[in-house]
């Protein structure tokens, strides 16, 4: 199966092999330049050389930009698909008060924090980077507005796992063109966890 990926290949290997040439198309004039007009330097062959670095530049800035530092709009259909997966929460009891997720926090100058919950039997532990906490009446932790969750299907999770469930965000980029160009196309773009639980007593902050 063909893939859109290549796009991106072939214009790696394009600034690449344009490289090549801007070496040596330099180079060459340079010789022709001392041997033919007894000079080291001219005007003409240096405004040449720099607009050939400057396309190279721009060229390998832009593909740079587009494998490396893409940073899509979630709510862009033609980009991106995506889907939201609801678990409930296993409630973990021992000592202390029982509780559906831990905070693990580094007290260092650049903290950090992990969550940890259980789900179907199995333990996740994921950065605060890909994930938030909400309880109380809010379904939505601020955090977490920047994933494109539906308020309404949160709300009907409320209810049905009586506020006690992660809501696994995860977003794909779509096999096309575009993301052809950054090599993207068919990966995996982002995935996010919404930890939702009743309210505060049931997060137990690690010591």
């Amino acid at each position: 199966m063909f893939s859109w990926n290549i796009i991106g290949i072939l214009i790696w290997v394009a600034i690449i092999l344009y490289l090549v040439f801007i070496v040596q198309n330099i180079r060459q004039r340079r010789i022709k330049m001392i041997i033919k007009q007894h000079k080291r330097f001219s005007w003409p062959n240096m405004a040449l050389n720099i607009v050939e670095i400057v396309v190279l530049l721009l060229a390998a800035g832009w593909m740079f930009n587009q494998t490396f530092m893409d940073n899509p709009d979630l709510e862009d259909a033609n980009r991106i698909t995506s889907n939201v997966k609801y678990e409930p929460l296993i409630m973990r009891t021992g000592a202390g008060n029982s509780s559906y997720v831990t905070i693990n926090s580094a007290k260092k100058r650049y903290g950090s924090q992990t969550y940890t919950f259980y789900r179907d039997g199995s333990k996740v532990t994921i950065g605060s980077d890909y994930a938030s906490i909400a309880y109380g009446n809010t379904a939505l932790d601020v955090n977490a507005e920047k994933i494109p969750y539906v308020k309404k299907e949160l709300a009907k999770m409320d209810k049905k796992y009586q506020r006690a469930y992660v809501a696994i965000y995860t977003a794909k980029y779509k096999r096309n063109w575009q993301n052809g160009i950054g090599m993207h196309a068919g990966h995996l773009a982002t995935r996010y966890y919404l930890i939702r639980v009743p309210d505060s007593s049931f997060i137990k902050q690690e010591k």
